[in-house]
């Protein structure tokens, strides 16, 4: 008898407890549903509804240094209460790309109301001359152009018809060595071999097809030691290995002219 009463006792709390839980479920239910039903007859409530709120509010803009942000805010054309859902992003980043200083851009929607766009501009390395017109290049020896060379007399004209894939690795060396690249003036592809560069001071330098940047900072050591880059000389050339010969010109010490 005890022990019929013992096996009983648990199965009936665990009965209760199971009811208590199906109770409360059912009780929420009922609520949200009502809830619900409340709220769709008295605010309409639908997605489109929803989807017709989220308005651009916010303009993050980031990756620019020439570009105006009101530029680019023009450019994007956003009219009041523009849907960020309804908004073309394709079209946007195609009118973006149209200022001069933009090389490619992109645009993310974060949601609800901010769009963030990124900006990646043009980095001009050199001006290329070919055919007797010049051309802005930037580092992956893409011609720029939207911008007129015209307007960078701070850069490097390169010259060559074979010369503009090679540009960026030229430049490259020439910014480990920035004494000796503040008095190149231009520099000319030779034979799809070789670069010649010459000097604001009309020196011409003949540099080797291999290890130009060893024969840079020869010349450093040298102008450095014996200041040769001042002395009158017309070509230094060192397209052979362990050896540099210079031709001299008539004239002892030469001024910093600038020569063609």
């Amino acid at each position: 008898m005890n022990t019929t009463v013992k096996f009983f006792k648990p199965l009936i709390k665990f009965n209760l407890r199971i009811l208590a839980i199906l109770s409360v479920l059912t009780l929420f239910s009922f609520i949200s549903y009502s809830l619900f039903n409340f709220y769709s007859k008295t605010k309409n409530y639908s997605l489109s509804n929803f989807i017709s709120h989220l308005v651009v509010e916010n303009v993050r803009i980031n990756g620019t240094v020439h570009t105006k942000g009101s530029d680019i805010i023009e450019k994007i054309g956003l009219s009041k209460n523009e849907s960020m859902w309804s908004l073309n992003i394709t079209e946007v980043v195609n009118r973006i790309n149209e200022l001069p200083w933009v090389k490619k851009s992109d645009i993310k929607k974060i949601y609800p109301s901010t769009l963030e766009i990124n900006i990646y501009e043009h980095n001009p390395i050199a001006i290329w001359f070919f055919d007797g017109k010049k051309y802005l290049v930037d580092d992956e020896s893409n011609i720029i152009e939207k911008l007129n060379p015209a307007d960078f007399n701070n850069l490097k004209v390169i010259a060559g018809h074979n010369a503009l894939s090679e540009i960026p690795n030229i430049m490259d060396i020439l910014q480990k060595f920035p004494y000796f690249q503040k008095k190149v003036k231009s520099i000319l592809r030779v034979g799809d071999r070789r670069w010649t560069v010459r000097l604001y001071n009309g020196i011409t330098i003949h540099l080797p097809e291999n290890k130009i940047a060893d024969s840079i900072r020869d010349l450093e050591y040298l102008d450095n030691e014996k200041l040769l880059l001042s002395r009158y000389i017309d070509v230094i050339d060192m397209r052979l290995p362990d050896r540099i010969d210079i031709l001299p010109s008539q004239i002892g010490y030469r001024d910093n002219i600038n020569t063609i």
